[in-house]
């Protein structure tokens, strides 16, 4: 067959065409090259006479370049790409100008200290040493004997002044370094001067000391609000915390007194200018100051050492409660909140009984009441709620002791897990759970042992041939603990989403459900034995264990339809029924409560079976008989 006529001359014109658009992109390559390496580079066309040495299609016109369109400025050139080296000879064109580079984002205290470089860091150690000094001044010639004590103060109290009136000097001919630093060290410096004359020589009453120290402390950091130094601040404040028990004639009351007077100084610019710094600074000297007072002067001054850390717990969470609101200074709150509780719970243990109990408890209602305020951050109520479960904690072991202590610790676990399932809160179940961890532990291994729920007969039940009656009672009550703890952790845990019935979280109610069981076990065989205090009842109770086992189980699975959780639970509770059956009740039972056991269980599990199996048979042919029903038509 012959091709059509003019096929080779529509061949002809489109192979021209491509040619001409091969030209126009090899002159538009060239004329980028001449724009990346510059306006005095001129680019050396290919081969041809258009470009010589490459054919020449008939009808083709030699192209002439790209024209700019009217208005539009030539390109001036730009950067070359990494991997294209400009021409040899071509001018370089400047790049933009080079970025500051930005401020490294580390935390607060880094950037602080790496800020204590050269100059400053030389300022500064010489505030320090210029402290010692007066330190030295107040307290050595004191010992020594030099001047009068009168002139010791005033030679404190003139130094002071003069060094704040340099810093403020300083300030106005626009010093940054040497006006922070000696400021600072004037502050601290008549701080100092006021707790001697106050603790060491008796100049001044207690009262007027600490409102002296306070209105010291205010001005000098109201004079770091003012020029904006958190240096300043800062230095102040650990100036004078550090050497103030050199001048306090040691770790005393009034020395913490003292130290809170800085706290509440740094607190209004804490709440004013959002520094995060100054507030765990601020409140760790206190903190610091009355344990140790606590544990080294309580037996002298029991009174005077007990409000020393109830003012600490109420000053720390008082002025936590301002500075809870800004985001800057929240996790620095959240410490100071830690740290206040930690004198009180000191001397709490240090006094025992009912009054180191009464002590810890008005902590724990203290930091749960500041908890429970819906206004701080998450970290600040968290931590708030972690230090009052531990004060709780210590007061339930303060007051109480054996089977009442564990019994407490046991419902209060039941109660902050019923709290959290209400609230659908973690952090209830999480201290709930640890409060229940304890009270288990403590329950098991004294009033409801292993052995005495294997073989009988066993202490505690028995002593001897004789029943202990209370150890009975005791061990009723908080196996009904137990259980109770596990079913509340367990609804907790799933309407908070912590368990789920499915593998991945077998590791979280799997142990609980065996605590169940074992409070279920411990209750119904001390039952029995209260009720048959012999051999007899141990085995009746034994096999009673095993039929409640079952029961429940059945009662699950018939809950459970529609719910995997119970169903998954109510499975496993069979399988634990079962296994009790064939690995201690086949071994420790005999007689009729063997043939109890067994035939008990087994009717129940039969039954269950057959009810289950009816049931599930039901549930799944609703579906299809609402699939198979035809709709009514409308108006019929």
């Amino acid at each position: 067959m012959s091709a059509p006529t003019g096929t080779p001359d529509r061949i002809t014109e489109l192979a021209a065409e491509l040619g001409r658009l091969g030209r126009r992109l090899d002159d538009m390559g060239s004329e980028l090259l001449t724009l990346a390496a510059g306006p005095g580079h001129v680019p050396q066309p290919p081969d041809g006479p258009l470009y010589p040495g490459r054919p020449q299609y008939p009808g083709t016109q030699p192209y002439q370049g790209i024209q700019p369109y009217p208005g539009i400025q030539p390109y001036q050139g730009a950067r070359a790409h990494p991997g294209v080296q400009p021409s040899p000879g071509a001018p370089q064109l400047p790049g933009p100008a080079p970025r500051p580079p930005r401020p490294a984002r580390g935390r607060v205290l880094g950037a602080w200290v790496s800020s204590l470089s050269g100059a400053r860091l030389l300022a500064w150690t010489g505030g320090a040493v210029t402290l010692l000094g007066v330190a030295m001044l107040l307290v050595l010639a004191a010992s020594r004997g030099w001047f009068s004590p009168g002139a010791r103060v005033g030679l404190g109290a003139v130094l002071g002044l003069a060094l704040v009136g340099l810093a403020v000097r300083l300030h106005r001919k626009d010093s940054p370094v040497g006006a922070p630093a000696l400021a600072g060290t004037g502050v601290a410096a008549l701080y100092l001067d006021v707790a001697a004359a106050t603790a060491l020589y008796g100049f001044l009453p207690d009262v007027a000391g600490l409102a002296l120290a306070l209105l010291v402390a205010a001005g000098g950091i109201a004079l770091a609000d003012a020029w904006r130094s958190r240096l300043l601040a800062v230095g102040a404040v650990v100036g004078a915390a550090v050497l103030a028990p050199f001048v306090t004639d040691g770790f005393t009351p009034l020395l913490v007194a003292l130290v809170l007077a800085l706290q509440v100084a740094a607190a209004a610019a804490v709440v004013r200018r959002g520094w995060p710094t100054l507030v765990p600074v601020a409140a760790a000297w206190p903190a610091l100051y009355g344990m140790v007072a606590a544990g080294t002067s309580w037996y002298d001054s029991t009174p005077a050492a007990i409000a020393a850390s109830v003012a600490v717990l109420v000053v720390g969470v008082a002025l936590a409660a301002p500075m809870a609101v800004r985001p800057a200074t929240g996790q620095g709150a959240a410490a100071a909140v830690a740290v206040s509780a930690l004198p009180t719970l000191t001397v709490g243990a240090l006094l025992q009984g009912w009054r180191g109990a009464v002590l810890a408890a008005g902590a724990a209602v203290v930091l749960l009441g500041f908890s429970a305020w819906p206004a701080p951050a998450k970290a600040i109520r968290i931590t708030a709620l972690t230090a009052g479960a531990v004060a709780l904690f210590q007061a339930t072991m303060l007051v109480f002791d054996g089977a009442p202590q564990h019994a407490v610790l046991l419902g209060q676990g039941v109660v902050l897990a019923v709290l959290a399932a209400v609230l659908k809160a973690r952090l209830p179940l999480l201290v709930g759970g640890v409060y229940g961890v304890v009270g288990v532990l403590l329950a098991v291994a004294e009033e409801v042992p292993p052995q005495a729920l294997a073989a009988f007969p066993r202490w505690p039940f028995l002593a001897g041939a004789e029943i202990r009656t209370g150890a009975l009672v005791a061990a009723l009550g908080l196996s009904a603990l137990i259980l109770a703890l596990a079913v509340a952790v367990l609804a907790a845990a799933g309407r908070t989403g912590v368990v789920r019935a499915d593998s991945s979280t077998a590791g979280l109610w799997v142990p609980t459900g065996l605590v169940g069981l074992y409070g279920a076990a411990g209750l119904v065989l001390a039952a029995a034995l209260l009720i048959s205090p012999d051999r007899d009842g141990f085995l009746l109770g034994h096999a009673a264990v095993t039929v409640s086992w079952a029961v429940a189980a059945l009662v699950l699975l018939a809950r459970g339809i529609s719910r995997a959780a119970l169903r998954v639970t109510g499975l496993v509770l069979v399988g634990a029924a079962v296994a009790k059956l064939v690995l201690f009740d086949l071994t420790a039972l005999d007689g009729l409560a063997r043939v109890a056991a067994f035939l008990g269980a087994g009717l129940v599990l039969l039954a269950a079976g057959t009810r289950y199996a009816k049931v599930v048979a039901a549930a799944q042919e609703e579906p299809a008989r609402a699939e198979e029903t035809p709709s009514t038509p409308a108006g019929a």
